[in-house]
């Protein structure tokens, strides 16, 4: 007596176009190119950062962005995410920018997991998907108005500065806050 469950036809016709499917996928993953899949997102008209998909929960609209009163000048507000708060956090505040700060028509909210905590990012827009090696990362020049050096792991490709939401996301959970 054989401890495999006899399926019906119909059953293993499921199987198989399943294991069909999951075989395509190997295949599709095989072919895509070398490194970590990143969201590229923009901040103010040119300035660009990756965040690693592997951090990314979604992107919304900011709608229903509430204010929070005495809060640090990063906080953007608060929103309402299938009946739970979630903070929004000015990523133009964080990384200290020039110009508009209120979101345009462009703007988006990155829901990002990491350190423990998971927030939405306020940005101006997104620009993309691109794919890049963290080792070959090129050291991030030093900016006086981020706040933490560590919040920036390098550039990719000379242009997109990579955030590190580890670092970020911790720091910002253990910044004395008043």
């Amino acid at each position: 007596m054989s401890d495999m469950p006899d399926f019906s036809p119909r059953d293993r016709e499921v199987l198989h176009r399943r294991a069909v499917r999951l075989a395509g996928t190997a295949e599709r993953e095989r072919a895509a190119p070398a490194g970590e899949l990143f969201l590229t997102v923009r901040l103010g008209a040119r300035e660009l950062y990756g965040i690693a998909y592997g951090h990314l929960d979604e992107i919304v609209r900011p709608r229903g962005l509430t204010p929070v009163p005495c809060t640090p000048d990063f906080v953007a507000g608060v929103l309402s995410r299938r009946g739970q708060l979630l903070a929004i956090l000015s990523l133009r505040r964080l990384l200290p920018m020039e110009g508009r700060d209120e979101p345009g028509d462009d703007a988006r909210i990155v829901v990002v997991r990491g350190a423990g905590i998971t927030v939405g990012l306020l940005v101006d827009g997104i620009e993309g998907n691109d794919h890049g090696d963290p080792g070959a990362l090129s050291p991030a020049p030093p900016s006086p108005g981020v706040r933490d050096p560590a919040w920036i792991a390098g550039i990719h490709n000379g242009r997109v500065a990579m955030l590190d939401i580890e670092a970020l996301l911790g720091g910002i959970a253990t910044e004395d806050l008043s």
